[in-house]
């Protein structure tokens, strides 16, 4: 039987209803994460910089009203998840790319422009990308017994992103979305929560799931780099299909790992075994 749901105030819309329990980062990401070929012992690895371990846990809380949790799947969760990679050669955006024309390649980036791609939709991409980060800040979470820091948009942008997601406003305006599609043959079937890094005198959100890495620039005036490399601003809608998003999260794991490449050398990047 189903447990009942307390009532209290929707964290987006501010009204007080039965709230559901709530993911930081959707549902189906973490059946995605489970080893296809360890039946056995299929649950995702949790790894921290103090835990590795698998379980089946996951980072829940009652934070938003019925109506709410139907808006992010469908204005945003429910296309990315089916177009990520979800395994065994299934990636359906990197089919829609392979049948149009890049703008630019050259050894290290491939650059689509997404107004072109037939079958993608860019709106969903920005606001999925802006909706897990805003889950990540509003609230604190827990996975498997350790507290997840999460990201600081500030109460301005909060406020105004929370707008954005509830329909009543825009993107902020000092907002950029960058997109990033994995050129692994076989990505990785892993995913990370929300996470700040500094990228040369500023500071962005990032978001790595199997195949995608999300980046979202947030305050000040962006600087005209930020605003060429949005999705959803830049004339050219740029999608890049590269390794960064890769290598970050291996550096990122290689770090919890305790271990650094050397200054003379990198690690290989390792493509994904499922």
């Amino acid at each position: 039987m189903e447990r009942s749901r307390p009532v209290g105030v929707c964290a987006l819309c501010l009204k007080t209803a039965e709230l559901c329990d709530s993911h930081l980062v959707p549902k189906s990401l973490y059946r995605v994460a489970r080893a296809a070929d360890r039946r056995a012992h299929p649950d995702p690895v949790l790894m921290t910089s103090t835990v590795r371990r698998q379980t089946s846990f996951q980072a829940t809380q009652y934070l938003l009203c019925a109506e709410c949790e139907k808006r992010f799947d469908q204005n945003g969760e429910d296309w990315v998840m089916r177009h990520c990679y979800r395994g065994r050669d299934r990636f359906r955006l990197r089919e829609l790319l392979q049948r149009a024309t890049p703008i630019h390649a050259d050894e290290e980036n491939t650059i689509f422009n997404a107004a072109s791609v037939a079958g993608m939709e860019i709106e969903k991409v920005v606001y999925f990308c802006v909706s897990v980060f805003w889950r990540a800040a509003v609230r604190t979470w827990e996975s498997s017994g350790q507290r997840y820091a999460g990201i600081r948009l500030g109460p301005k942008y909060q406020e105004e992103i929370r707008a954005y997601l509830l329909g009543d406003a825009g993107l902020p305006e000092n907002a950029a979305v960058m997109f990033i599609v994995s050129a692994l043959p076989r990505p990785h079937l892993s995913f990370n929560f929300p996470d700040t890094i500094r990228i040369d005198a500023s500071h962005a959100h990032t978001l790595h799931i199997p195949g995608l890495t999300f980046q979202l620039g947030l305050g000040g005036q962006p600087s005209a780099g930020a605003r060429e490399s949005c999705i959803l601003r830049s004339e050219f809608h740029p999608i890049f299909v590269c390794q960064d998003g890769d290598e970050r999260v291996q550096r990122q794991v290689l770090r919890m790992m305790g271990k650094k490449a050397p200054a003379w050398a990198t690690y290989p990047l390792v493509n994904g075994v499922v």
